[in-house]
This record gives structure tokens, sequence and C-alpha cells, in this order.
């Protein structure tokens, strides 16, 4: 629709008293929320989020715990995630220490930026394959852990070895992915058997993928170095790819410092660069400029003036670094332990969903396209695939404190180009709101779709703000409540004697599990 009808044709049974979504907002917060002493665990899939928490009750902390979930993960939403992607991570020490950031995101192959100057680099299929690092990043994760990596694989390996549930998120994304798989996988694939998406509930079993686990227990942060590395190869290359076993060493996981910044009264760190951390960083500050990032007990900003935050920081991105535009095929997992440490971690296979469409059979593997969906193919472009080089992508995680104060919440929402615009409305909304996170992630949200030049805004927006930003968007449609596929979490570690506090988003099925 038009900006100067914000509601719609049809949208006017969307909209509810103040008083109704107020009631609705507090139960669905509610709902999302779980509570814990002894330790809490978010993920998006609910069973993987079951394991993690199985994992502090016997003993594990927040690494341990959020290794088994992200593993699991691997098996129950290989669409979204796995070990053909890249990950990032933020870490809250319980010690009171900086918040670091973890980049596993995996290097430009040495032969990719001379495909991309000569215009042959694609968004999809074998030219869009970089080297994954998820492995790396996994191993990294583990290595923090008190258990070792046999027992993190342990329960991903078995449910790909006796068989789960196909989720109805996987069904959906096979959908709108039949194409590419059936385009890059000729001979056919496990995702779609008798070329058709698995249907939902149907009781499915990977056993490549628990071969490909038992391979990264063993080799850990080389995993890329023997015979899954070679599968990878060989995938890609036998379909016009340019990846070889020399470019399997940019795949590594580095902890490195997170940036910071000062913000109304709080201390915000985010993953740096190449993430799009640093844009969240310009988003709130636009906001905080304009005096409009605000404390406890105040108003929301109006959603017009964050979107032009929003807008301004993601122009600015792209004038520096020439980036293509991304979209999310992504899932993500946190962790509060009972010692207080917080752990958010991120991984995804890239858009489509089934990220480059290339599956390695005999590993079920579904290889990401971060490469052709993050570089910009612009010869002399910081975000150019020189050999090695990180492409910029959307990944990123937060952490925020009182200022002064050591950081006490930390967060993250998978959504491609979104996930920067969800990540700023949601903290605007914790600034006023971290004493419960639930409240902030069941809050309305709207969400940009650059290929129709649109914004989507879901019903509980205040009608007035609704037609502000109605004028400020291109043009805006209206989304049913809860509508978009925003999925974040937010852990919180709470005050002396209170539990500690973890809130993932009804949306997309995401699930807490307290231990």
């Amino acid at each position: 629709m038009s900006g100067s009808d914000p509601a719609g044709p049809g949208a006017s049974q969307l909209l509810l008293s103040s008083g109704d979504w107020a009631a609705a907002r507090a139960v669905m917060a509610e709902q999302c929320t779980g509570r814990s002493p002894r330790g809490v665990v978010a993920a998006a899939a609910p069973l993987a989020a079951a394991l993690g928490a199985h994992c502090l009750r016997e003993g594990g902390n927040a690494f341990d715990a959020v290794t088994v979930a992200a593993l699991a993960e691997t098996v129950l939403l290989p669409p979204k995630c796995g070990l053909g992607g890249d990950l990032v991570a933020i870490t809250v020490p319980a010690d009171g220490g900086e918040p670091e950031a973890l980049l596993a995101i995996g290097g430009a192959p040495s032969g990719l930026a001379e495909v991309a100057a000569a215009g042959r680099m694609a968004v999809d299929g074998p030219t869009s394959v970089g080297v994954p690092a998820a492995a790396a990043g996994y191993a990294a994760l583990s290595e923090r852990g008190r258990f070792d990596r046999r027992r993190h694989a342990a329960a991903a390996a078995a449910l790909a070895t006796d068989g789960f549930a196909w989720a109805r998120i996987c069904t959906v994304l096979a959908e709108e992915s039949a194409e590419l798989l059936t385009r890059q996988n000729p001979r056919g694939t496990r995702y779609l058997p008798d070329g058709r998406p698995i249907r939902p509930g149907a009781v499915t079993r990977l056993p490549g993928l628990a071969t490909a686990l038992e391979q990264w227990v063993e080799a850990g942060p080389r995993w890329l170095q023997g015979s899954a590395g070679a599968a990878i190869v060989d995938a890609v290359r036998s379909r016009g790819g340019t990846l070889s076993l020399d470019d399997m060493g940019f795949a590594t996981a580095d902890w490195v410092p997170c940036r910071h910044r000062q913000l109304a009264g709080h201390d915000l760190w985010v993953t740096p660069a190449p993430t799009h951390g640093t844009s969240l960083l310009h988003a709130l500050g636009e906001l905080h400029a304009g005096g409009l990032l605000v404390g406890p007990g105040a108003a929301a900003p109006p959603p017009a003036d964050v979107y032009r935050a929003v807008a301004a920081a993601s122009a600015r991105r792209q004038r520096a670094e020439g980036e293509r535009a991304v979209d999310g095929g992504t899932s993500m997992v946190s962790c509060a332990d009972a010692d207080g440490t917080l752990v958010v971690v991120v991984h995804s296979n890239s858009f489509p969903r089934f990220g480059s469409g290339i599956v390695v059979d005999d590993l079920d593997l579904i290889l990401a396209n971060r490469a052709g969906r993050g570089f910009s193919a612009t010869p002399g472009s910081p975000n150019f695939p020189a050999a090695g080089r990180r492409p910029a992508t959307t990944l990123h995680a937060w952490a925020l404190a009182r200022a002064g104060s050591p950081a006490r919440a930390a967060g993250a929402t998978p959504g491609g180009i979104n996930q920067m615009p969800w990540n700023t409305q949601l903290l605007t909304d914790l600034f006023r709101t971290d004493h419960w996170p639930g409240l902030a992630v069941v809050e309305p949200r709207w969400g940009w779709f650059p290929d129709t030049a649109t914004v989507r805004a879901e019903a509980g927006f205040d009608p007035d703000q609704l037609g502000e930003l109605a004028q400020a968007a291109p043009r805006l449609e209206p989304a049913p409540p809860w509508g978009l596929r925003c999925a974040q979490q937010v852990v919180v570690r709470t005050g002396r004697g209170e539990a500690l506090v973890a809130s993932a988003d009804p949306r997309t099925v995401g699930a807490v599990v307290p231990a």
C-alpha cells in the first residue's frame, strides 16, 4: 500500500485496543521466558534448547551448553545452519570482565577475485561458496567448556543416526528453495526425497551428518584438513567452482575484542567488522544524538525515527563497503549459566535458506553462500574477495550494561538484512525494560524488504506513529501480530538472589529451557 494509508485494506481486524495489546503482550512475554538459578538455554529448535539445559544440569558451563545446542541445531535445522556455514558469537565473562567476540567467518577462495572481476560471481551455486568456518567456531566454543568434543557432539550425532521429527520451518524453507536444490543437485538430494520437500513431522535420518560430526570430534578446528574438506572441494569444483584444498587454511575462529560505545546511560558492546555490529552502533548512535534513546519507564522512540536511523546506518555501511544486500538462512542459541557467564551464538548457511544449494552427498552437508552473497564484485572495494578476506556479513551479536556496571544482558537475532533493524528495535526496548526481556522481545516489529522497497509493520504500533512510518518509508504494508520471521533471543544475569533469565522470540518457535 502507499505511504498515505498505513492501515491498508483489511487491516482493521488487526487493530486492538491499547488495553488488549498490553494484556496480550504480557501473556506472550511470559510464555517465551524462562528463569532458573542454575542457568537457562534458548534456541530456535526447542529440542536443542532442552539438550543444552540437560548439559548444564550435568555440570557443564555456558560454553558446553551452547556447543551442544548449536551442534543439535545443525541436525534439526540444516537449511539454516551447519558445518558448511559460518558463525559469530559474543560472551560475557562471569567475573565482570569485558565481553569478547568470536569470529568464525571463512575467507575468500584464492580464485574468487578473478571470478568476481569477470562478473561471474553468483549469489548461489559453486562460485558463491567460500571457505566454511563454522567447524572451527564450534571447536573454539568447545575448548572453553568443561566437557570434550565427543560429549558435545553426542546428542547431535544420535539425532542424525536414530532420527528426529522434521521441523515445519525446514519444510517451508525447502519449498522456497526446491528449484535451487534441484538445479544444483541434479542427481537428487536427501533434502528433496523423490523430488519433494520432507513433510513436517516426518522421522528423518541424516547419516551423512553423523559421519561429519564424528569427523569433527576427531579433528576439531582441523576438520577441513581431512576427508571432509576434500569432499567439499570436490563438490564445488565438479560444479565449476574455484575452491581448493589450499584455501581451507582461511577457515579460522578468532576471539577478538568487541566494539564498544556508551549510549544513554548504557554501555553497549557488539561484534566487530566484518559483522554488522558496527552498523548497529551507528543506528543507535543516530537515535542517541536525537535524544530518542531513553531509559526505564520512558516511551519507545517513534518507529519512523528508528527507521530513519537504521536507513542512515545502512547507507553509511554500503557507501564504505560497497557490499551486497543479504538475506537470511540463520539460527542462534544462547545461554546464561549458574556462574553468570553469558554466551550467544549466531550460525548460518546464508540466503536462500539452503545457502549455495550445493549438498555434499556423503556428508548430507549444505554449503553456505556467504562469499557470493556477502562480497562486493567491485575491484578496489574493501569488501572485494581478495584471497582470505572475510566477507561482510549481517551476522552480529551484542552485550549491554548500565554505564559503569558489568554487562548483564546479551542477545541477537537471525533475519539476514533485518538483523540490524531488529536488533536496533530490540535494544531501544531493552534500554527501557531490561529487567524483563520478554516484554522487549514481543514488542511489535517492522522489517524491510529491499527487493520490493517495502517496509512491513506488525499490528500493535500506535496508529498515529504508524502513519508517520508510512510517510518515512517508500512503501508500507501491514503484517499480522508477531507475523514477521524475527527470532530474537536475550539472556540476562540478574541481581544476587535472583534467577537467570532468557527470552526467545515466539514468532519462530524459539524456546527457553531452564536448567
